[in-house]
């Protein structure tokens, strides 16, 4: 028969299971109260619309279209969708250049896709 170990903590650090459940339940809460800071969508020029791109690829792409004054309809297939400024939003992920973003409010509610970082703001 083999020896049983000894655990490395005594028993009596360890919490009921009742309390140990509850603690872990508040700190989610606490996780995702601390980052619900109200993000906003903002474009730089005088556009009333924010151009939201279905990925990093397609943005690259309408920056390249931009340099060589492309028109609309060379754009449209790259958009996810327009959103007007100021739109609520989830941030999903987001690196140096891009973040991810989902719209949470407004006609475009539900589209997701990449922005310039630049356009995440505060609201």
């Amino acid at each position: 028969m083999a020896e049983m170990t000894k655990p490395f903590w005594p028993k009596s650090y360890l919490l009921p299971p009742s309390l140990a459940r509850a603690a872990l339940a508040f700190s989610l809460v606490i996780g995702q109260v601390g980052d619900a800071r109200a993000k906003v969508l903002r474009n730089k020029t005088a556009s009333p619309t924010v151009l939201v791109f279905k990925g990093a690829d397609e943005l690259r792409r309408f920056n390249e279209l931009a340099s060589s004054a492309a028109n609309s309809d060379a754009v449209d297939p790259l958009l996810a969708c327009r959103v007007p400024q100021g739109s609520g939003i989830q941030v999903l992920g987001s690196g140096y250049r891009t973040a991810f973003v989902k719209v949470i409010d407004g006609p475009a509610l539900g589209c997701q896709g990449t922005v310039p970082i630049g356009r995440v703001q505060d609201q």
